[in-house]
Order: structure tokens, then sequence, then C-alpha cells
């Protein structure tokens, strides 16, 4: 009994040590942002030690950060890339976001990998820039007080949405683009250089060129041009109070293939006074801005989600066989069919190999056929060909044979016998 015993407790452990308990997987604990005008760091505490990846959606190359085998990860982002959202609020303020991809692995998809939203506020104080030169003087500006940095310090950036400033549309639908610039008067400002980006670099739409000009006014047209005082006081206006200046446009919304969100680039160029106009119907007229005109370039960068959904099409009011298909596809048939290409199904496909398989074994046994005969034939000849020679090269006694034999001697005038029998 005591053996059995053993055995018993031998089998329960070596059973227990078998079993395998899958551990739970990782997540993330905590997502903390600070914000600057130029970066957006983000901070995030996972459960347990993380050897996975975590990357700005869309922008896996070029905006990632690996994790060190600890619980806290650490990603930097540019303000003016990297997928990287802002919608100004009403105080002032603005906000960024930002989708974070966290991979639990460092080279595999697994069900464990989430998509986390950072959201960060820069405040109005932290998106100025100073854009006028350490030698030019304070001036009186008529309101009893010199000209402040505050005053010589500007605010630009991009504003990218549809109806409401909503941060999502649909393909076709009206969706504004803004560039707000806040700014002393005397600080001109030009919108140049715009382009949509897939977000991979593989793929890009110029939308304004270098002058400022539309490249294509069905994609977007021209921006208009809006001012807006925003330093009021008791004294008469001056050339360096702040406005508020607006390019603004609407356009309706497209997208890149297999693409989520649409991202915008444009470059603000600043200009000591007003910057050189350019008149877009003269496609040779260029943007000249002299050196002492030059402030300061200014890179604004926003995006947008942009979705593409399936229109069915009804089949009885169309009155085609095209049934549920939608419209891609069907354009993308009748794309085929203008080329010449032929469709055809899987079944009937492989129903035409078969045939084709079947033509082609019946004509090697018909060639196979068609040799064998010619073979027969060729011996059959041969066969009546040596009996027909051994009678005409014959020696015999017969006068059908010398006669032949005489054919065969070559003349030459008189007979090789004396006599002839």
């Amino acid at each position: 009994m005591e053996w059995l015993q053993l055995f018993f407790v031998g089998f329960l452990i070596g059973a227990t040590g078998t079993t395998s308990v899958r551990p739970p997987p990782n997540h993330v604990v905590s997502i903390s942002a600070n914000c600057t005008r130029d970066f957006m760091n983000l901070r995030l505490d996972l459960g347990r030690p993380f050897k996975g990846v975590i990357f700005a959606k869309e922008f896996a190359e070029e905006c990632h950060s690996r994790g060190n085998l600890t619980s806290t990860v650490t990603l930097r982002l540019p303000t003016s890339g990297c997928g990287v959202r802002s919608e100004p609020q009403e105080d002032g303020s603005m906000e960024l976001s930002v989708r974070i991809v966290v991979q639990m692995d460092g080279k595999l998809r697994q069900s464990a990998d989430v998509v986390k939203i950072a959201k960060c506020t820069l405040l109005t104080d932290m998106m100025s820039m100073n854009v006028i030169s350490s030698h030019d003087k304070p001036v009186r500006n008529g309101r009893m007080k010199a000209d402040l940095p505050g005053s010589s310090r500007v605010r630009v950036w991009l504003e990218l949405g549809g109806s409401g400033g909503s941060g999502a549309v649909e393909v076709g639908q009206a969706t504004t683009l803004g560039v707000r610039a806040i700014l002393p008067g005397s600080v001109g400002v030009r919108v140049v250089d715009c382009i949509a980006l897939d977000g991979l670099g593989e793929a890009s739409q110029k939308l304004l060129d270098e002058r400022g000009c539309p490249i294509d006014e069905q994609v977007m047209p021209a921006l208009l041009v809006r001012f807006r005082p925003i330093e009021e006081g008791w004294s008469k206006p001056h050339k360096d109070d702040l406005v508020e200046k607006l390019f603004q446009t609407t356009f309706p919304a497209f997208k890149f293939p297999d693409r989520e969100h649409l991202h915008v680039s444009c470059g603000v160029q600043l200009c000591r006074g007003r910057c050189p106009k350019v008149d877009c119907r003269r496609r040779d007229e260029r943007f000249i801005l002299p050196t002492e005109r030059h402030l300061a370039r200014i890179e604004v960068f926003n995006s947008l989600a942009v979705t593409a959904p399936q229109i069915e099409l009804d089949s009885r009011s169309r009155g085609d066989r095209r049934g549920n298909m939608t419209l891609e596809q069907y354009q993308r048939l009748k794309k085929l069919r203008s080329d010449g290409t032929l469709c055809l199904s899987q079944s009937f496909l492989a129903l035409s190999f078969c045939i084709l398989g079947v033509i082609f074994l019946v004509a090697i046994i018909v060639a196979l056929c068609c040799l064998l005969r010619s073979r027969m034939r060729s011996n059959t000849n041969g066969s009546s060909y040596r009996n027909s020679g051994a009678s005409i090269f014959s020696s015999s006694s017969g006068s059908q044979s010398r006669f032949g034999s005489k054919l065969l001697i070559p003349y030459s005038g008189s007979l090789p016998y004396g006599r002839v029998y």
C-alpha cells in the first residue's frame, strides 16, 4: 500500500508540473502627456516589464519607441508631424491629441495590442514665438507703453476639420482648412507650400505651390483672407497692435487609398511689412522676397480622419445585373473590361484548363497514330522494293532478265558481245 501511495503522489506532482498556466497579457496602466510648442512628450506605465514597441498610428517607422524591459516607456513626438492633431479651445489654448499603438511584442502583432489616445493642453503663452530680431528698438504705440516682447511674438497654427470643427469627415463632405495667425499688424503673412500627405511618405498631393497659389482648384480652391483686431484700447489704433489673420478655404474631403487619416502641412512665410503680392493667373510670376524683409518661415501641421463608406447600388433602379456590387468594385471591373482584360471565375477557369488538357491529350494520341501508320507504310514499301529489285538484277536465262541486264549496261555505239543469243 505504501508504494501505491507514493506512485499516486508522484503522478499528481507530474501532472501538476506538466500543466502550463498562461500569464495574463500586459496592459497599459496609465498615460501621461505634456506639451511644448515643438514636442509632445508621452509616458506610458504598464503592468509588467515591456519588451514591445509603441508608435504613433500610421507612423510606425518614423515615430516609435521600444521598451527596455521596464514597466515604463517614453515617446517624444514633434507637434508638426506624426499624426498629431491640434484643436483650438475657447480659452485660446490648444489641445493636442495623437493615437498611440501599444504593440506588446517587438516584432509580432497580437490581440493584446491596444490603441490609446493621448491628449495634452498647450497653453496660450506656450504657443507664442519671437520673430522680431533683437536689434529692433522698442517704440511707443500710443498706449503709454513700450513695444513689449509680448507684442513682438506671434502664434500660428493650422485648423482642419468638418462642419463645427469635427475631427472626422467622409469623402466628399465639406471640409475647412484654415491657417490662423495672431501677430502685430506690421508683420505680413503668406501661406505657401501646402501638401497633403498619406503619413507613410509614399504618396502626397500638392495643394498650394511655393507662391501660395492653388495647384488644382477642383481639389482645393484659393485661400480667402480675413483680418480682425484683437488688441483694443482707449487710444487710436497702431500698426503694431495685435491682429488675427485667417487664411481659410473649403474643399470636398478626399483621402489616400488604405489610409485612415489625411495629413496636411503648410508653410507660413512672415514678412517685415506686407508680403509681395502674386497674380496666380500668371504662371510665370514668382514670389520674390528680399532678404531684409524676411522674418521667419513657420511650418504648421494638422491631421483629419477621413472615411469612405461602401455605397450599395440599387440593382432595380439601375436595371442591370450588378446586384449588390459596390460602386468601387463595379468601377474596378469596368476599368478591367475597358483595358481588354478577360475576367473569369475560378470554377470556369478550372473547367477551361480541363478542356484544354483534354484537347492537348487527344492531339498527342492523334499524332502518335499518324506516326505509327506512316512507319507501317514505309516498312511495306521497303519490302516490295526489295522483291522487285531481285527480279531486275537477276542473272537467270529468261529473256526478260537478259533484256533487263542489257538496259543496265552503258551503250557506247556497239554491243559488248559479238552476237546476240
